[in-house]
C-alpha cells in the first residue's frame, strides 16, 4: 500500500480548522501538516476541505437500492452509492417487517460485511417492529407489535454479535424486557416512533435507553390528552445530559432554528447528523419505493425529500451526507468544526469504534474525504484507497 499525501487544504479537527496536510501510510493516518515524503503519492485540495470520512448511523439505503431487498448487492450497492459522497462507514437500518424477512437481510448483511463495498459496514440498526401506531411516520403498522424475549434472543442470535442498535417506543409494553436484553447483548436500546410522555420516556432512560431515533421525527413532544397538558419525549430528552440525538440532516425535515435549538442544548458531541436515506438517495428517480422491492411502500420524490404518494408524510430523505454537511454548514449556520464531529466522531463514539475511525488522527483509519472551497466532493478514501464507482 503505498504512502498518500493530501494538501493544500482547510484540515478540519475536531475542535479547529487548520491549513495543511494529511500523511496516510499502510491505511492510517500517519501525520499531520508534515512535508510531502520523496515518492509519495500527491492529491492536491486546492484550497478546500480535508475532513474525516462520514458516518451514517441511520440509512436505509441508496442508488436505487434497499437493505430490505434481500440481496447481498443491495448491501454493496447502497454503501458504494454513499461512499461516493464522503460516507466512509455506515449502519445499514432495517424497517418494520415480518421476523422471517428480518432474518433474511440479516444473512445477506452477513456476507455482505465480508466485501469491500465501499463505505464499511459496521453493524446493524434495527428500526422496528416495536412501534406506536399513532406515531408509525411511513412504516407499515400490519407487523408492529410488543417485543418478547424469546423473539428479541433469536434475532440476536441470527445477528451474531452485529446488531448495534435496536429502537422501540416504550409506552406499548415490554419496555422492561426489551432494555434487559439489549443491556445483556450490549445494544444500544434507542425511544422511535413513539407517542410516549415524558414520564414514559424519563422511565425507559432510567431502564438504559440512551438515545432517540431521528429527533423531532416521529417522536412526541408537548401535547393536550383530554384536555390536560403533557410532556413528551423531547422535552424528556432535553432534560438528560446522558442521553443522544441524530437529526436528519436533508433541510427538510427539521427547519433551522430546531436544529439550532438541539445544538445549543445537546452540542456536537451529543448529536450525530443522519441522512436516513431510501433508495432514491443518489439517483434522479421521481418516484420510488420504501422497503423491499417486493411489498414495499410507493413514494414519489417531491421538494427534495421522498414522500408516500399522497403527500400526507415524509418517507425518509434522499439526502447524502455531504448534503448534511452543506445543510447544517451552509444553511443552517453551524460551526465547521462542530458538524465534522456530528457527522463522524460522535457516530463513531456511539458505535464504538472512536479509537480507529471519526478523525483526524494520527493512528486512525485513513478514511478522508477531500471536499472542494463549497463543499462538493471531489476524493474520497477508504482506509486509504482511493474509492471510485
Amino acid at each position: 500500500m503505498c504512502t498518500l499525501w493530501i494538501g493544500n487544504g482547510h484540515v478540519v479537527l475536531p475542535d479547529q480548522v487548520v491549513y495543511g496536510s494529511v500523511l496516510i501510510e499502510n491505511g492510517k493516518i500517519a501525520a499531520l501538516n508534515a512535508p510531502c515524503p520523496q515518492g509519495a503519492e500527491r492529491v492536491d485540495a486546492g484550497g478546500g476541505y480535508i475532513m474525516a470520512g462520514f458516518i451514517d448511523i441511520h440509512v436505509h439505503g441508496g442508488g436505487d437500492a434497499d437493505f430490505m431487498d434481500e440481496s447481498v448487492e443491495a448491501f454493496r450497492c447502497a454503501a458504494r452509492t454513499h461512499c461516493l459522497h464522503g460516507t466512509t462507514a455506515i449502519v445499514p437500518t432495517t424497517m418494520t417487517c415480518e421476523d422471517s424477512l428480518l432474518e433474511s437481510v440479516i444473512a445477506c448483511f452477513l456476507k455482505a460485511r465480508e466485501m469491500s463495498c465501499g463505505a464499511e459496514l459496521l453493524g446493524l440498526h434495527l428500526e422496528g417492529p416495536f412501534f406506536s401506531a399513532a406515531s408509525k411516520g411511513a412504516q407499515p403498522i400490519t407487523e408492529q407489535r410488543i417485543p418478547t424475549r424469546e423473539m428479541l434472543e433469536h434475532i440476536l442470535q441470527c445477528a451474531q454479535g452485529t446488531i448495534l442498535r435496536w429502537d422501540m417506543a416504550p409506552e406499548i409494553g415490554g419496555m422492561e424486557v426489551f432494555s434487559q436484553v439489549m443491556r445483556d447483548h450490549g445494544v444500544l436500546a434507542s425511544i422511535a416512533h413513539t407517542n410516549a410522555t415524558a414520564e414514559e420516556a424519563l422511565e425507559a432512560f432510567d431502564h438504559g435507553f440512551s438515545h432517540v431515533t431521528h429527533f423531532y421525527n416521529a417522536t412526541s413532544t408537548f401535547h393536550k390528552v383530554n384536555g390536560i397538558v403533557h410532556s413528551g419525549v423531547i422535552e424528556a430528552t432535553y432534560l438528560r445530559d446522558d442521553v443522544t440525538i441524530e437529526l436528519i440532516g436533508d433541510g427538510c425535515h427539521i427547519p433551522k432554528q430546531s436544529m439550532q435549538l438541539a445544538m445549543r442544548i445537546k452540542g456536537p458531541d451529543r448529536i450525530c447528523l443522519i441522512t436516513d436515506a431510501m433508495r432514491a438517495a443518489g439517483t434522479s428517480h421521481t418516484q420510488s419505493i420504501l422497503g423491499p422491492r417486493k411489498g414495499g411502500v410507493p413514494v414519489v420524490v417531491k421538494d427534495d425529500v421522498a414522500q408516500l404518494t399522497n403527500l400526507q408524510s415524509y418517507a425518509g430523505s434522499i439526502a447524502t451526507m455531504d448534503r448534511a454537511l452543506r445543510v447544517a454548514h451552509m444553511r443552517y449556520g453551524l460551526p465547521l468544526c462542530d458538524v465534522s464531529r456530528m457527522l463522524s466522531l460522535t457516530p463513531a463514539r456511539l458505535c464504538g469504534v472512536q479509537d480507529r475511525k471519526g478523525s483526524l488522527e494520527c493512528g486512525k483509519d485513513a478514511d478522508v474525504v477531500v471536499l472542494t472551497p463549497d463543499f462538493q466532493v471531489e476524493n474520497v478514501f477508504v482506509r486509504g484507497e482511493r474509492f471510485c464507482s
